[in-house]
């Protein structure tokens, strides 16, 4: 009976032109590491929706989203710190439960090995990190 009543609920949301929440997807940099951070997100944050970071723009509910907005288009600005290339994955990401939103940042970086000067070979795995952003609702 609560799935029907949510359903109903939901539809009716959805009619009355609720959020006009952006599709996330991929959009450039490591599509190996894009998977791999989607995966280690859905671990982290099960059974939430994935959108990106542009529904920011829409949501009346999230007090800051103009500042989010602009604080997240100068940080893809800065290209050293903020890269997309064939060993970085990097993106922001807006998550919702329940009417409920998360924004995340994610950072991954390709596997690397090398020999420093000493002779010493040096190998690392990927790495992603997550980040959680706090913003209001």
């Amino acid at each position: 009976m609560k799935k029907i009543l949510f359903a109903i609920v939901a539809v009716f949301f959805i009619a009355c032109g609720g959020d006009k929440l952006v599709k996330f997807e991929y959009e450039k940099g490591n599509k190996e590491l894009f998977e791999k951070a989607n995966n280690l997100i859905k671990e982290k944050y099960p059974d939430y929706n994935f959108y990106s970071w542009r529904s920011l723009e829409s949501i009346k509910s999230i007090k800051d989203s103009k500042y989010r907005m602009n604080s997240i288009e100068d940080s893809f600005s800065n290209q050293e710190y903020f890269k997309n290339d064939e060993t970085h994955y990097s993106n922001y990401i807006l998550l919702e439960k329940n009417g409920r939103y998360k924004l995340i940042k994610v950072n991954c970086k390709k596997a690397y090995s090398y020999t420093n000067p000493f002779g010493a070979k040096v190998e690392s795995p990927d790495k992603c990190q997550i980040m959680d952003l706090p913003i209001l609702q």
